[in-house]
């Protein structure tokens, strides 16, 4: 009785040995489990916040959420996609500085900026006041589809 308690003892011994410390670097939030494996990761965000408050916060957390992908060594190919009354935000005369300055600075990491037509029409949003860092497409719904059918999952933030 005596060698068996002392072989479970032995053992435990060994596996506390196997366990690895934990150091607070190791602690840090990270996304390797779901990133494992990939070269790249495509999303397109459909955007539709009209409070402009709530739609620098998305837009900031798409600027985030490239910055954390391509930290963790995969190419992030991101695309923001802007309908409804959003777009009355996105003209010349109505866009903040803060909101321009949040636009180029994704145009600048390669996140593309499509805004809606359909919704420029409906919202009566004329397309040659919008501001320069987004690119206006025929109907952005054609175009999630499009990019879906490409590999991009869809991610709506609103």
């Amino acid at each position: 009785m005596r060698a068996q308690s002392m072989l479970v003892t032995c053992l435990m011994l060994l596996l506390i040995a196997l366990v690895p410390v934990t150091s607070a670097a190791e602690t840090a939030p990270h996304d390797r489990v779901a990133l494992a494996g990939l070269k790249e990761a495509k999303a397109v965000f459909d955007v539709r916040q009209t409070d402009l408050d709530k739609l620098l916060f998305n837009l900031e957390l798409i600027k985030e959420t490239w910055e954390g992908i391509k930290r963790q060594a995969v190419t992030p190919k991101l695309l923001v996609t802007l309908r409804g009354p959003a777009v009355r935000l996105f003209t010349t005369d109505q866009a903040p500085q803060e909101l321009t300055e949040l636009l180029a600075d994704l145009r600048h990491k390669g996140i593309r900026v499509e805004i809606c037509s359909v919704a420029t029409r409906t919202f009566k949003v004329e397309n040659r006041r919008l501001i320069p860092d987004v690119i206006l497409v025929g109907n952005v719904l054609a175009t999630q589809i499009a990019w879906q059918n490409k590999g991009y999952a869809l991610v709506t933030l609103n």
